[in-house]
């Protein structure tokens, strides 16, 4: 699992009292358009946006270090679009809307020549092949999407899927001729990359040119891993209903289907990060063994419950039961077999996977791990930190019965097309706190309007031989920080209307 950009709701030194009068929509507005005004003419690079930069618009990160002539697409230029697209629909002020359009013109600039994309863009490509060798591969643990340039497009971390969707908004939105053709690439690419049994490999057109460390290249697996399956799904979904053709929904039903064919026996009835050929569970990455894992099976479930809600078809809800005992069993057997929390589950044996670090090294100094069903010694890390985490159960499952309960309840057509969650979709994680009022937010911008994070902002250390989840804090402006502050003054603006 990647650790993406860690942030606060905001960090900067204007905190207001939650008891501040709240402030009028002239006001919401105007902080509004210095926010935008500032990222938009200070931090973009040609309208495209990296995660944080530094408080002198100096260094700049991706989800690696960047180079100065890049932008990135994942969780960084989609997410900017939509939100200033959100704001262009509370406000109708063309402001955003054509900062919208420079952040689409950027990814429009990069697409890949059959429609998808990259982690990122760079406007300077003769030198990206370099930046790999020399930068990009040095991470001792961890990011080893990072270690090869495969000139194609990923699925990766929904990449694909969320500058797609973005770009169809941004068509619906403005219905203007230049950008069909990008538009009709990028879901073309996802019709070609599909494979006949539903599933998508992470990257495409695919490679097989990698294999290190005793590892085939797993980029052509079926992949569910980081939100492949789920972002696709919901991008062909969504350009069924903008666009009326049916090719999407029969792809996106194909996918679903193959959720169904891969689940898990009975007693271990979740899904996997990844397929192989033979439909089974698959390791993939050196952090990534064979096994069942519970953020893919909630993934699935959603799909599968949103597939119910569409079609009225109850074999979309037949699977659901049998995930969510298997979500009680390793619940239970955490508890009783005082396991510390795991990732995976061995398929067969459904015993906890652990992976740990070691000291030893590739021959590239590539660091090594291994992975053990025994519980970790005291002391021994796990990929994602220390493994004596204490014993606690895995997620709460007794929302996510609930939802599936109430969704199995809608039974007429009516039903399901007026069916709305009482709350949001249940979450292994505990919530977050309640994000800080307008005038809070306000506030906190700085005389530039900026929102500048101190710990908020946080960048993955390479050439370190740390864990990738050992994050080092940086004083600047954060992309997700504003994207977050952006929204609730949106949500203030529109109630305030």
């Amino acid at each position: 699992m990647k650790r993406i950009l860690v942030s606060l709701c905001i960090v900067s030194s204007g905190w207001m009292s939650a008891a501040a009068a709240a402030p009028s929509r002239d006001e919401v507005l105007a902080a509004m358009k210095r926010a935008v005004t500032f990222m938009a003419e200070k931090v973009a690079l040609r309208g495209g946006y990296v995660w944080p930069v530094s408080d002198d618009l100096r260094p700049r990160w991706g989800e690696i270090p960047a180079r100065p002539s890049q932008i990135w697409v994942h969780a960084g230029t989609p997410m900017v679009g939509m939100t200033l697209l959100d704001a262009y629909d509370a406000t109708g002020d063309r402001f955003y809307l054509e900062a919208a359009r420079r952040a689409v013109d950027a990814l429009v600039y990069g697409q890949h020549p059959l429609g998808g994309w990259h982690y990122l863009i760079d406007f300077d490509p003769k030198g990206t092949e370099a930046w790999y060798r020399e930068r990009a591969s040095q991470f001792t643990f961890g990011y080893e999407e990072y270690r090869h340039f495969y000139g194609n497009a990923t699925y990766d971390d929904r990449t694909t899927s969320d500058a797609a969707r973005f770009l169809l908004r941004f068509y619906m939105t403005t219905l203007e001729a230049a950008y069909r053709a990008p538009l009709r690439a990028a879901l073309d690419f996802v019709l070609t990359s599909q494979y006949p049994n539903g599933a998508w490999p992470q990257r495409f057109p695919l490679r097989y040119d990698y294999s290190h460390d005793g590892y085939p290249d797993y980029t052509s697996y079926y992949t569910l891993n980081d939100g492949v399956m789920a972002g696709n799904v919901e991008l062909l979904l969504e350009a069924h209903g903008a666009l009326g053709d049916p090719r999407y929904f029969d792809a996106a039903r194909r996918a679903v289907d193959f959720l169904i064919a891969v689940q898990g026996p009975a007693g271990q009835a979740g899904w996997a990060e990844q397929y192989g050929p033979d439909m089974r569970p698959i390791k993939a990455r050196t952090h990534e063994p064979a096994g069942y894992v519970v953020r893919e099976s909630l993934d699935a479930i959603q799909l599968l419950e949103n597939f119910y809600l569409r079609t009225g078809d109850a074999r979309y809800l037949k699977p659901i039961p049998a995930c969510l005992d298997w979500f009680d069993r390793i619940n239970r057997e955490a508890v009783e077999l005082k396991r510390p929390p795991a990732r995976y589950w061995e398929p067969g044996t459904n015993l906890p996977v652990y992976v740990l670090r070691t000291n030893r090294k590739t021959p590239d100094e590539y660091g090594v791990t291994e992975w053990i069903t025994s519980t970790p010694a005291p002391g021994s890390q796990c990929w994602s930190g220390p493994c004596d985490l204490g014993i606690k159960a895995i997620l709460d499952v007794a929302p996510i019965r609930r939802a599936f309960e109430e969704i199995a309840r809608q039974t007429t057509p009516e039903a399901r097309l007026a069916y709305k969650p009482a709350g949001p979709p249940p979450a292994p994680l505990p919530r977050q706190a309640a994000p800080p009022d307008a005038a809070t937010i306000i506030a906190a911008l700085d005389s530039r309007g900026a929102w500048v994070s101190e710990r908020a902002m946080v960048h993955p250390v390479i050439e370190s031989g740390k864990n990738p989840g050992d994050l080092v804090p940086v004083r600047g402006i954060s992309t997700r920080v504003f994207v977050n502050n952006l929204g609730r003054l949106i949500e203030y603006a529109r109630a305030a209307k």
